[in-house]
């Protein structure tokens, strides 16, 4: 995020404490870079997919100016943790307060229950600076489009936060024991960037989040603020190339990068190093004078901070209230409002604060404290949201109902990892993505019914990953889990103590490309191949069945069944009971059906039951939804109409 909270002594009276670094309008002028890079990809993703590096530059000047102040003040003796976290206070808290309060005001208004109480989540989250740590919790399978979260823009913010609060009272200990200011940073960094290079294969989110994986970029500004206070004895030249190098660096980084791409990863060096260099020439390098420093870019700089938090916000609501991406002009008028709303923010609000003493930063803790309390409020529905209609409640109920792995526990079988519910001595295993979670509460119905009649229930399931060993099929979020999942796919099924195998999976959005997280050209014919080889191998020895998908699409979406306006008033359609089957699904579906009977696989065929005729059922008789998402059945429906999954665990 912007480092207005990190900012320079511009228009301030002179610390009795704290030291602070000579005002350069060139960094100013980086901040306006790195937020109007993060605007463009936040309002016109298309345009400018890599953007989002914007964060990375703000993250170094942080780092940089934050250090300065704590190395120049423990050098000189004068460090104070009093006034460096009242200034914090004075500096992050106003804008973010604004802006907290105003998102719970517009989520009341428009957002429905389970929508107002995320936002009440992120609210206390985003006052309590662990925005990242909440965000990171959520991001699943089922986790709601990021446009969906007006606050997501905060977890920025709480990474920049934790930094200081960690690094001051680390900076101080290693002063009193004369441990050298640069050798803990550097070590810092390279530890921090080695935990980022280990994680962000195996868990791209936890890479983007966790502070530990984020943490080297503003200790890259740390080293160069230490640099900055002990220059060398014979500085280096060719400032003006350094700093065109660094630019080059962050362009490239905008360029090649998009939202698939394994970030931060190596891919951070490029905007991270770049701005190191940009700060590292000085601002007398020409492109340092001439366009960082230039009247437009300053003032975007000094309205960077509440530009930030107020664009995502604005953005956000209205992709909701329209239920998708608004119209490039909408977009652009928001942005334009962001604009708006930053400089009216910075000049009546940040501006007469910042000059405050020690009791405005009290005060402001305590109205931070207020809004952390109004949000987990919100959390706990004890504030219900303007739009709280019954009917309204029925929908959200069917969304919110999924129940796997409830009713299964973690075990080992034969070295393997899985979900398990013992009943007999025979062993089915169940293996695919969470369309093969989606009927486990039929099976725990079965088994508490009468767990001497069925065998012992196994799942290894991975959601978003074909089992299907060696298909081309990749979740470009989760190539390394899904990968490691199809190796114990291979391994399990064909295990002896296996006695029959289970096997399903999302086909419809691995192979007619309905969600764009399963990228790339695949070759169909080349995958049905994999799938009619796979299930030939274990028809060899033991019983297989073969899930088809069940249909699938928009028409299901519960959210769908509303009518009317965010804006205005909501209320429920009356209900379609039938809903056209996707021929491009059933011809898939038909497809497939032979295949898996010419390799010896058993059938289990949802869409006969649900779609009798090719017309799908979205309701069951007492007008409850069927669907829980656009793609998966909800667990009471699973649970008491699901009978086709009965004969898997038949004697």
């Amino acid at each position: 995020m912007p480092t207005a909270q990190a900012s320079q002594t511009i228009n301030e009276p002179a610390s009795l404490h704290l030291v602070h670094p000579r005002y350069r309008p060139d960094i100013d002028g980086l901040r306006a870079l790195g937020v109007l890079l993060v605007v463009a990809f936040h309002a016109f993703p298309k345009a400018l997919p890599g953007g989002f590096v914007g964060v990375d530059i703000f993250f170094v000047v942080s780092g940089f100016l934050i250090s300065t102040i704590i190395f120049g003040s423990l050098e000189n003796n004068s460090f104070s943790f009093q006034e460096f976290y009242a200034r914090r206070v004075r500096r992050i808290f106003p804008a973010l307060a604004i802006v907290l309060a105003t998102g719970w005001a517009i989520g009341w208004y428009m957002l429905l229950v389970d929508e107002q109480q995320q936002l009440g989540l992120h609210i206390a989250a985003g006052a309590g600076f662990v925005a990242n740590f909440v965000l990171w919790s959520e991001a699943g399978y089922f986790d709601s489009d990021a446009y969906t979260k007006p606050l997501l823009h905060l977890w920025s913010l709480g990474i920049e936060e934790q930094f200081y609060i960690v690094w001051p009272l680390l900076l101080a200990l290693v002063w009193r024991r004369r441990t050298g200011f640069l050798a803990i940073t550097i070590a810092i960094a390279i530890a921090s960037f080695a935990a980022n290079i280990l994680t962000v294969g195996a868990d791209a989110v936890a890479a983007f989040y966790a502070p530990w994986s984020r943490f080297w970029e503003l200790m890259t500004g740390g080293i160069l603020a230490y640099l900055s206070l002990h220059p060398p004895a014979h500085p280096t030249r060719r400032a003006d190339w350094r700093s065109a190098a660094g630019l080059i660096m962050i362009l490239v980084a905008v360029a090649l990068l998009d939202k698939k791409s394994a970030f931060p990863g190596w891919w951070a060096l490029l905007p991270t190093l770049g701005t190191f260099l940009i700060i590292g020439a000085g601002p007398n390098a020409w492109l340092n004078r001439k366009f960082l420093s230039s009247r437009g870019m300053v003032w975007v700089g000094l309205i960077s901070y509440p530009l930030y938090l107020w664009h995502w916000l604005l953005l956000s609501f209205a992709w909701i209230a329209r239920g998708k991406m608004p119209p490039s002009s909408s977009r652009a008028i928001l942005v334009a409002a962001s604009f708006v709303l930053a400089y009216l923010t910075y000049l009546y609000v940040e501006k007469p604060i910042r000059t405050g003493g020690r009791r405005s930063a009290v005060v402001l803790a305590a109205t931070m404290g207020f809004l952390l309390l109004a949000g987990l409020a919100t959390y706990a529905e004890w504030v219900r949201p303007r739009n709280d209609d019954r009917n309204i409640g029925l929908i959200l109920e069917a969304i919110q109902d999924w129940e796997y792995p409830a009713g299964f526990d973690k075990s080992s079988f034969n070295g393997v990892s899985v979900r398990s519910r013992k009943a007999g001595e025979r062993n089915v295993l169940f293996i695919g993505d969470s369309h093969l979670q989606q009927y486990s509460p039929r099976v725990v119905a079965l088994l508490e019914r009468d767990p001497t009649r069925y065998p012992t229930v196994l799942f290894l399931t991975s959601p978003g990953c074909s089992p299907i060993p060696g298909s081309a099929q990749v979740n470009v979020y989760h190539v390394e889990r899904c990968t490691a999942f199809r190796q114990e796919v291979e391994r399990l099924a064909a295990d002896p103590a296996i006695d029959r195998v289970v096997v399903g999976g999302a086909w419809n959005l691995y192979f007619l490309g309905a969600n764009p997280q399963y990228g790339g050209d695949i070759d169909l014919e080349s995958e049905i191949g994999r799938i009619s080889a796979f299930l030939k191998t274990l028809t060899r020895d033991k019983k297989v069945f073969f899930v088809l998908d069940n249909p699938s699409g928009r028409p299901f979406e519960p959210r769908n069944f509303f009518t009317g306006s965010r804006l205005t008033s909501l209320t429920v359609k009356p209900f379609q009971e039938r809903i056209p089957w996707d021929q491009g699904q059933a011809a898939l579906h038909a497809r497939l059906a032979a295949v898996a009977t010419a390799a010896g696989a058993v059938l289990i065929d949802p869409a006969a039951h649900l779609c009798p005729e090719n017309r799908c059922r979205a309701f069951t008789p007492d007008a409850k939804p069927v669907y829980k998402d656009d793609n998966h059945y909800r667990a009471s429906y699973v649970r008491e109409q699901a009978v086709f999954v009965d004969g898997v665990l038949a004697p």
